[in-house]
């Protein structure tokens, strides 16, 4: 039940400096208050040092305690926090005494559950807090806080106030049909659902990046024996991971590390050398290079850009889809055996780069090449208005553009006012899930499953 008390650790488990346990709900002061006697009269939003005592008078430990009282919470309930000595038994006996006294363990996200049941968030937001825990680079961690901030939610809002007006305006020519009231021009409507249109557009540009930025990338680097792809999976790492040797086929796995390119984390991918051989193992690790190329979100494919281009490489090129490879051209030290648009041409590819990763040189060209794929050249629009759609509110937004080509097409045909209405109303509905306005009760319990327990 959404009024009973909850507790849970908010810090990852473990022994630690600090632990912090969090209460919510209308019990929460007086569970402290059972503990700490007098820390309840504490002011609201200060921290005071008390000794957690268990129902014995045996001191638990001795803490610092805040009391954030109802509304002025994080969940909109009484909030008490206690941060105590990161041991694991300490936390387990404090969180043991506060479930005695009255509280239930929490179900993941339900702190952040509560907080927007009771207003202080929508569903956007909600879905940022999660981002924002998970961030591992400064890109993600600003667009994370951005949309914490309400970044989609205000587009969103804006979206939902325009189209309210076109209703209002739709079914006032319904009701007052009989009366001497100029009826809603549907050219006026056709305008507005096109202006809406173009605004979903805009939104769903962010939604491959948005994808990519969340989960990562995985970048493959494939190519033939000894042309170098070791060597680039070292250089773009920063150290002697894969092991790098003149003996043909010293790699046969597949090796596989994070880096991160631009704020993007990416799983990137060192595979076998890609030739002909008799010998089992290494045909099985060229089989397993080949499907890891085909499913990457980006391919490096290097070639020894020293040497006479084979014409076998341009069909192993082939397997790839053009628009996720680049041609790297290692060995450029040694001097390019042709220029970088002849290449291009001989390898029958899009983008080449000329690298050394024996010196280093290259590099960033590399790394800008990955950038601009992960963000499909809206890179100034992800950094600037720091917009990044997740999976569902791209679905939603894609339902609500449905419905607003569906009023469009009504309005074509000449079809009546009601039909304009119902259309408007479920592309209202659509975006209303995406900040919680219209949600069903399985939807949420899907979304906040995917938090951690204590946030």
């Amino acid at each position: 039940m959404e009024n009973e008390t909850i507790v849970a650790l908010s810090t990852p488990p473990g022994e630690s400096g600090i632990a912090v346990v969090r209460i919510s709900g209308s019990s929460a002061a007086s569970i402290l208050a059972a503990m700490a006697p007098g820390a309840r009269l504490a002011p609201s939003r200060t921290l005071t040092l008390v000794t957690l005592n268990d129902a014995s008078g045996e001191p638990i430990d001795e803490a610092l305690v805040a009391v954030m009282r109802a509304p002025e919470s994080y969940t909109g309930e009484d909030v008490v926090e206690i941060s105590c000595h990161g041991s694991m038994q300490v936390v387990a006996d404090l969180v043991e005494e506060i479930a005695r006294l009255g509280a239930r363990l929490a179900t993941p996200g339900e702190f952040t559950k509560r907080a927007f049941l009771n207003g202080k968030l929508d569903l956007a937001q909600a879905e940022a807090v999660v981002d924002l825990i998970s961030a591992e680079t400064k890109l993600q961690r600003k667009i994370a806080l951005e949309q914490l901030g309400g970044a989609i939610s205000r587009k969103v809002r804006a979206l939902e106030e325009a189209l309210l007006e076109e209703l209002a305006l739709i079914e006032a020519s319904i009701d007052f049909s009989e009366e001497d009231l100029p009826a809603r021009s549907p050219r006026d409507t056709r305008e507005a659902a096109r202006k809406a249109r173009a605004a979903i557009a805009a939104l769903l540009e962010s939604e491959i990046a948005g994808e990519r930025l969340r989960r990562g990338l995985r970048v493959t680097i494939l190519g033939g024996r000894n042309v170098g792809k070791s060597s680039l999976y070292n250089a773009l790492l920063g150290e002697e991971r894969a092991i790098v040797s003149p003996v043909a086929g010293t790699t046969r796995d597949l090796l596989r590390e994070r880096i991160h390119v631009g704020g993007f984390t990416c799983r990137l991918e060192d595979t076998a050398g890609i030739a002909e051989t008799r010998c089992e193992i290494e045909a099985k690790g060229i089989e397993i290079a080949r499907a890891a190329a085909l499913e990457a979100d980006l391919v490096l494919f290097v070639v020894d850009g020293s040497a006479e281009i084979a014409a076998e490489i341009r069909d192993e090129i082939s397997r790839i889809a053009p628009e996720k490879l680049l041609c790297v051209l290692n060995k450029s030290d040694l001097g390019l055996r042709c220029s970088i648009d002849e290449a291009r041409e001989k390898l029958g590819a899009r983008d080449a780069i000329a690298v050394s990763a024996l010196r280093h040189e290259g590099l960033d060209d590399v790394r800008a090449w990955i950038f601009e794929k992960a963000v499909k050249g809206a890179a100034g629009d992800l950094d600037r208005e720091r917009i990044a759609v997740n999976a569902r509110q791209a679905a939603a937004l894609r339902e609500a553009d449905e419905a607003l080509a569906r009023l469009t097409g009504a309005i074509d045909e000449g079809a009546q006012a009601e039909i304009l209405s119902v259309e408007t109303r479920c592309a209202l509905d659509a975006l209303g899930t995406i900040t919680g306005r219209s949600m069903s009760d399985a939807l949420l319990e899907t979304i906040f499953a995917k938090f951690c327990i204590g946030k």
